[in-house]
């Protein structure tokens, strides 16, 4: 008689629950995409499918689609995942790796640690982002009757709930530097295609409203990250009190992000996708649809590659030969790497600044604004306790940061719904300003209170670019057909800031701290936030196709 497996036979059971399990959202997502009382009436739903029907065929056929009004609860499903996604984000870069890292190699080499940890993660996203952006564009087949975004919001966040697991129970630097980057990894497989939502949509003249409301709800969960984790985190206490706080910490991100997924997956409508063959959409557009493999992009791909070999070539004889008697730190190194290569990772993904200039200088804004914030966010901590002297630097961090995310409050959704009438860049202009003076308060003083103080100018500099940031976007993306993949190579900026920002400012710290001028290090780190957010307010004036 046959014996069965029953391990291989259980192991079956779980793969057919599994599966049932997401076809089950996937299809409730579905029905209630179909008949969905709780945004519109039936009535209205009639109404609305004519002009889905010619938004499709628009689109089909090249022309920009004719997306209709939004009423607000169907404004508020498109951008409530953006709070699970910062709940997260702001947990993980202001709190957790910073206290971790601190936690695993001490106070004399935490700057230089912590960049280790979050320079391959950044990198990650750099090709990540656009990659699955890319991808999601792209979805046809029976995959795409769920949508092109919800089947990759769903797996990516599945995924990222899994490293971050990983992530809390990482023993050293390098478990979880390679933790950190795998969940990056992960996690752009579900936002890139959540921000192509945005673009997808929302009518262009409801943009900056739904931009507002998305940083209220990147404000919200900023608050709630840094709440959560600046309560239950304390590295001042005994290993096994910090462990337990530190697990329960991942395990409420988990939580957050699970719930919100499915929320977003359940009430969030997408324009239907036609499941053509690509041959019958050949013929129908007149166009050839060219894979990501053409020789061109196989160039630039061979040709970023060559060239950063020679970089990290040059680099290492330099080191080697103690050339002018300077030695060039292998974070730096990784920095310039890094950005030969993103050079070619956008050109790879069809980003050319002479043809689409706006969309570069949107770029180019992005990438200076977010260094000075980066510069600020990543080191608070250890300015808390390195300068201010606090006697819990993760519980002032954290005072700091809900103010900055209640006086966020007062800006985000005004500066949203104003920069429709009156322009994008003046919005720009004034948050710059702001961040910029919060640079100076760190400059020149130590003061707990005065610190806490500027955090309410920095909340009212940050919400209102932040709103405007995605309506900025939206406004000069260079494709009708790939808002994902634009919006990812969008969000290399942000990738970059994070790589170059802790680089920069880690070694200048563990340099000045060895040195016996800790103070000095920050003062010097917080001046170039300075110069960043003043560069930022001044690339913004070259984006001619933007309201001013």
């Amino acid at each position: 008689m046959k014996r069965v497996n029953s391990y291989s036979h259980g192991g079956e059971i779980t793969r057919d629950l599994a599966s049932m399990a997401f076809l089950f959202i996937l299809r409730y997502a579905t029905l209630r995409e179909l008949n969905a009382p709780f945004f519109i009436s039936n009535e209205e739903a009639s109404t609305n499918m004519e002009t889905v029907q010619q938004a499709e065929d628009d689109a089909q056929y090249g022309a920009a689609p004719h997306l209709p009004r939004l009423r607000w609860t169907r404004i508020l499903a498109i951008s409530i995942f953006a709070l699970a996604l910062n709940f997260q984000w702001a947990a993980l870069g202001t709190i957790i790796l910073p206290s971790q890292v601190f936690k695993m190699v001490g106070d004399l080499d935490k700057g230089t640690a912590l960049a280790f940890v979050l320079i391959p993660g950044a990198f990650v996203s750099l090709f990540s982002n656009p990659l699955f952006g890319w991808l999601s564009d792209r979805t046809r087949g029976r995959l795409a009757v769920w949508g092109r975004r919800r089947p990759y919001i769903l797996l990516g966040t599945l995924a990222s709930m899994f490293c971050l697991g990983w992530m809390a129970t990482a023993p050293n630097v390098l478990t979880l530097a390679i933790a950190y980057a795998l969940t990056q990894f992960v996690s752009n497989a579900a936002q890139a295609p959540f921000h192509a939502l945005l673009p997808d949509i929302v009518p262009p003249e409801q943009r900056g409203l739904t931009s507002g409301v998305i940083s209220l709800m990147l404000i919200f969960g900023n608050i709630g990250g840094v709440l959560v984790a600046g309560n239950l985190i304390n590295s001042s206490l005994p290993l096994a009190s910090y462990t337990q706080g530190l697990w329960l910490t991942y395990g409420l991100i988990i939580a957050v992000l699970l719930v919100f997924m499915l929320i977003t997956l359940i009430f969030v409508r997408e324009l239907p996708v036609q499941a053509h063959s690509a041959e019958a959409e050949q013929a129908a557009t007149g166009t050839t649809r060219k894979p990501w493999y053409t020789l061109p992009a196989m160039r630039t791909l061979a040709a970023s590659l060559v060239v950063a070999l020679l970089a990290w070539g040059l680099i290492t004889l330099w080191n080697t030969w103690r050339v002018a008697g300077l030695e060039i730190s292998s974070n730096f190194e990784q920095v310039i790497i890094e950005i030969i290569i993103t050079v070619g990772i956008l050109r790879l993904f069809d980003f050319r600044p002479r043809r689409d200039p706006d969309f570069a200088w949107v770029l180019a804004t992005r990438l200076i604004m977010m260094l000075g914030i980066y510069t600020i966010q990543s080191f608070l901590q250890y300015y808390m306790r390195d300068v201010v002297h606090a006697p819990h630097p993760e519980q002032q961090t954290t005072t700091f940061l809900i103010i900055v995310s209640l006086t966020s409050l007062l800006s985000a959704f005004a500066a949203g719904w104003i920069s429709d009438y009156l322009g994008r860049k003046r919005v720009i202009y004034i948050s710059g300003a702001l961040m910029a003076v919060v640079g100076v308060v760190f400059v020149v003083t130590q003061s707990l209170q005065l610190v806490i103080a500027a955090g309410a100018i920095f909340g009212l500099g940050y919400g209102a670019y932040q709103s405007v940031d995605w309506a900025l976007v939206a406004d000069t993306l260079p494709s009708q057909k790939n808002h994902a993949r634009d919006m990812g190579v969008w969000n290399v900026a942000l990738s970059l800031s994070q790589v170059i920002a802790p680089v920069l400012g880690g070694p200048l710290l563990d340099s000045f701290a060895r040195a016996g001028h800790p103070v000095l290090g920050y003062q010097v780190i917080f001046g170039m936030s300075i110069i960043y957010c003043i560069a930022g307010t001044i690339t913004v004036r070259f984006i001619r196709g933007v309201k001013g």
